[in-house]
């Protein structure tokens, strides 16, 4: 892996080690100033960004590294970040973390003791964002993320997320499906291994009580399984008027087409927009037609500059743009305007203002911190949809 790339540019061997950078040295592939001990160059940010690039969770990653990769070409066309009458082009250095939570801990300990690096985006999945989180803080490294929604147990004030997570969204998602499906009787089925998929699962056992149904069927798989005969054997036993899929997206896939070819044709729920993403419709075939989920977005009737950033994205990048795509965007737009606010680039004074920034994004994002206590955003927005085609739905 290169420590340095222009943006656009992605890494995904994991990162450079002591051995393998002496060969470089060695072989006159690098010299030896241009990594370590390097100051940070004039004129320019380099953030660091850990995603999911690889793996099931990789249609999030993606996403979210090329949502960050189009926010800061936007911010360079214009001439740079203005921090106290000096302008600064931002460069990004993308790792993929492989959807492994060790890998990405190993990543952000490589980029914190660059001093070069300002600070880390992502991951936008939560095997990522968790350990990372403690992590931040011992490193005392900004963290900005998008996308994950696992409950974090303690805060500190160097991590901050910007999207709806599990205990906002979910929450408004079974109410309005309950209501309007009548469930009485829900059957949930989780990936164990995903914290972000496994808070879901909880809310769903916890929201039972309020909104009036019963969780008949908790079905558990790890990760990489690939036959759920099991799993849906009991929940078609238990007789769920509604399944709720905790899953990524590369999981899910599998998940939804055995539970339709095995003809349970009762509504399905899931989180995250993921229902959404064109990858989840073409994997099934159309079988998540009908299904719900929640966004942070509508991407069907987007106005001014979201509806210019869909088009320009779209046009740019393979894979259509889904929420994940807007929190890459966002997390670095946040992050600059933290930057600026604080006139530094230095991280703790800028971990100073990201504690309590107040900032509505060019996509129609609002965001506010108060950290302490936590990290989290508190003015989300949530979009219940139902699908209705490759990547297009009708509001629940």
């Amino acid at each position: 892996m290169s420590t340095k790339f222009p943006v656009g540019a992605s890494s995904s061997s994991g990162g450079l080690t002591r051995r393998r950078l002496g060969g470089l040295v060695a072989a006159g592939l690098v010299s030896t100033p241009a990594i370590i001990g390097k100051a940070r160059a004039a004129g320019v940010l380099k953030i660091s960004k850990i995603e999911p690039l690889t793996g099931p969770s990789a249609p999030y990653g993606i996403r979210c590294r090329d949502g960050a990769l189009l926010a800061a070409a936007d911010i360079n066309a214009k001439g740079g970040l203005d921090v106290k009458g000096e302008k600064y082009t931002i460069e990004i250095t993308t790792g993929d973390m492989v959807n492994d939570a060790h890998q990405a801990i190993t990543l952000f300990r490589q980029y914190a003791a660059d001093p070069s690096f300002t600070a880390n985006l992502g991951p936008g999945n939560s095997v990522g964002f968790v350990p990372l989180t403690p992590l931040a803080g011992q490193v005392r490294m900004p963290l900005v993320a998008g996308g994950s929604g696992a409950l974090i147990k303690q805060w500190n004030t160097w991590a901050y997320r910007i999207s709806p997570v599990a205990i906002t969204a979910v929450p408004v998602l079974l109410k309005t499906v309950v209501a309007k499906e009548k469930v009485k009787r829900l059957a949930v089925i989780y990936d164990q291994t995903q914290d972000g998929q496994a808070a879901d699962a909880e809310v769903c056992k916890r929201e039972a009580g309020a909104l009036g149904y019963e969780v008949v069927s908790y079905q558990a798989f790890r990760s990489g399984d690939q036959d759920f005969s099991a799993q849906i054997a009991h929940m078609r036993n238990a007789k769920p008027d509604a399944i709720y899929v905790a899953s990524t997206t590369g999981d899910g896939v599998k998940v939804v087409t055995q539970i339709r070819e095995s003809r349970l044709d009762m509504p399905l729920l899931t989180g995250y927009g993921s229902f959404q993403d064109a990858v989840y419709w073409d994997g099934t075939n159309g079988q998540v037609k009908g299904g719900y989920t929640w966004l942070s977005q509508d991407l069907n009737a987007p106005g001014g500059a979201l509806k210019d950033f869909l088009d320009r994205y779209n046009k740019r990048f393979p894979q259509e743009a889904t929420s994940f795509s807007i929190y890459g965007y966002d997390a670095v737009v946040t992050f600059a305007d933290a930057v600026t606010k604080a006139g530094s680039l230095d991280r703790e004074v800028i971990r100073a203002a990201l504690g309590q920034l107040d900032v509505m994004t060019a996509l129609g994002t609002h965001v506010t911190f108060k950290n302490p206590p936590a990290g989290e955003n508190l003015t989300p927005t949530v979009v219940i949809v139902q699908v209705n085609g490759r990547g297009t739905y009708t509001h629940a």
